[in-house]
């Protein structure tokens, strides 16, 4: 999709969140949560979650897209389980630490740098699978574009496997007090949100230039029927109240991977959502 279909707004919002993704990128494959998934597949294994390897089903000898793949340890993971899968991610830098890691672990992954909108022009079409991780959604200032972008990529029958932040929390910062959390950003209306910060999600205190970012809400609802307009059949939509990483400094965590909301609203709030979906 060229970058003259989006507006001033949207292409200003790109140019921050790449800078942002770029810088971050380093920190990143330092921390502990990356060398986590780094390990395992050198270790001969993955580090996908149980629950995602069971949605998607097999993916033996399909073909596979993860979109978004930031430095593509789950795109390996894929590959593991036989798929032959292909990376898409708009950071360079990030796609650079994906080709290294591929090539030290002699795997034969496809990664490519592009916008996500781009992704049936990078990479073709003719896949039996689209994988869509945490923390994607939010960059996309458009869900009806990025819904027609996932079914040109399937072939008919193929299958999307969405596991993202849920919008109720995207909706939610910290404030002091109780309960030590609040609604600040919108749930309706899609919106452009500019945030700035200095950090990241990952371990360790981090400061970087580049702390600006441009995000972009999406209801469930909304989700939900641009992938029905885009021609694909809902098969299961599933909330958590499990976050993979502290979302908001009132989470706790018994185990370092997985985090909770407080009582009494431990269990009770969603933070991520799993769907599934099929092109017709």
């Amino acid at each position: 999709m060229p970058a003259d279909d989006f507006t001033a707004e949207q292409r200003e919002g790109f140019a921050w969140n790449r800078a942002s993704w770029d810088e971050r990128v380093e920190a990143h494959w330092r921390s502990r949560m990356y060398r986590e998934h780094a390990d395992a597949l050198r270790a001969g294994g993955h580090d996908l979650e149980p629950r995602l390897v069971e949605a998607m089903g097999d993916v033996a000898g399909k073909r596979l897209a993860h979109l978004q793949c930031h430095m593509g340890m789950e795109t390996l993971g894929w590959e593991r389980l036989g798929a032959d899968a292909s990376g898409l991610d708009f950071s360079p830098p990030a796609i650079e630490k994906a080709v290294a890691l591929r090539d030290e672990l002699g795997m034969s992954s496809r990664f490519e740098v592009a916008n996500v909108y781009d992704a049936p022009t990078v990479l073709g079409d003719g896949f039996d699978a689209v994988f869509v991780s945490v923390g994607s959604l939010c960059w996309l200032p458009d869900v009806r574009r990025w819904a027609r972008v996932v079914a040109t990529l399937l072939n008919g029958g193929g299958r999307l496997l969405l596991d993202d932040v849920h919008p109720l929390l995207n909706t939610l910062d910290n404030t002091p007090g109780e309960p030590g959390f609040g609604f600040r950003y919108p749930y309706l209306g899609g919106g452009r949100v500019v945030i700035d910060e200095d950090g990241t999600y990952v371990d360790g205190d981090h400061c970087f230039e580049n702390q600006r970012s441009a995000e972009w809400n999406h209801s469930l609802g909304a989700i939900v029927t641009a992938l029905i307009d885009a021609g694909m059949r809902i098969e299961s939509l599933d909330e958590s109240p499990h976050c993979v990483w502290k979302a908001l400094e009132v989470m706790t965590t018994q185990d370092q991977q997985t985090w909770h909301f407080p009582e009494p609203w431990r269990g009770r709030l969603p933070t991520l959502f799993t769907l599934v979906a099929t092109r017709g």
